[in-house]
């Protein structure tokens, strides 16, 4: 099956299909410029290396985030605009889920750690792989506070998790990096090669989207109200405030 795959949630914008053989995965990926210029240019430079035309694509798999929200607009709509015109069925797969996935795979534990602007990062935890080698995420995504990530991360840290992700270096930066172990051998962009992957379990598992629900995780609520569950982490135990919800 052709499944073509993209991630746009974040500054960098990536596009992923394997060749007609099934065994090379080609990748491109491209940032510093709008999602919206770049994303169909890329989906054909891509099929083309790999001898594919769009009406060979079978499935779509697209990154959800959360993430940038205009990165994750342009994306969402572009995928499920296609798919509403041919009715190719979509993949949703989380863009952290994406992140954690190599080093899940090495049997490590992972901390993901990325940018949400507003020096503020999603932390999303994850013991390992669950029985189909999906990333299984422990409770929910968190919104935190850059000044908080260290006591967020410290009851995980001990129990051997590695951070990853675009907020890492961030966190670093700011020496607010305390108490993480950090892992260099890993992308911390949720490139399309892994939404692909990803995808291709969920499709041999018969799970795709319905598109009237498809929608992005923001996280964070965008003007309207938040698309997926998640809670923003404002203060810590032992200040003024006990942790907060959305």
């Amino acid at each position: 099956m052709v499944i073509l795959a993209a991630d746009t949630s974040t500054a960098l914008c990536s596009v992923a299909v394997r060749n007609k053989e099934g065994d090379v995965v080609l990748e491109r990926s491209l940032g510093n410029a709008p999602h919206s210029e770049i994303l169909l240019p890329m989906v054909d430079k891509v099929l083309s290396t790999a001898k594919l035309t769009r009406n060979e694509v079978q499935t779509m798999a697209m990154g959800t985030g959360p993430g940038t929200f205009t990165g994750l607009r342009v994306g969402l709509a572009t995928f499920k605009g296609w798919a509403a015109a041919t009715g190719l069925p979509v993949v949703p797969v989380n863009s952290l889920d994406a992140v954690a996935l190599p080093a899940l795979q090495k049997g490590l534990r992972v901390l993901v750690l990325a940018d949400a602007r507003k020096g503020e990062v999603y932390g999303a935890c994850y013991a390992g792989l669950d029985g189909d080698g999906l990333p299984k995420m422990e409770g929910e995504i968190a919104l935190i506070g850059h000044d908080h990530v260290a006591d967020w991360a410290r009851g995980r840290t001990g129990a051997g998790f590695v951070a990853l992700g675009t907020g890492v270096p961030l966190l670093m930066a700011k020496g607010l990096g305390e108490g993480l172990r950090i892992h260099s051998d890993f992308d911390p962009f949720p490139c399309a090669s892994r939404i692909l992957t990803i995808a291709e379990v969920h499709v041999s598992l018969g799970r795709v989207a319905d598109l009237t629900k498809l929608r992005p995780v923001y996280v964070r609520p965008p003007d309207a109200r938040p698309q997926s569950p998640g809670r923003s982490i404002l203060s810590v135990p032992g200040e003024d405030h006990d942790p907060q919800g959305p």
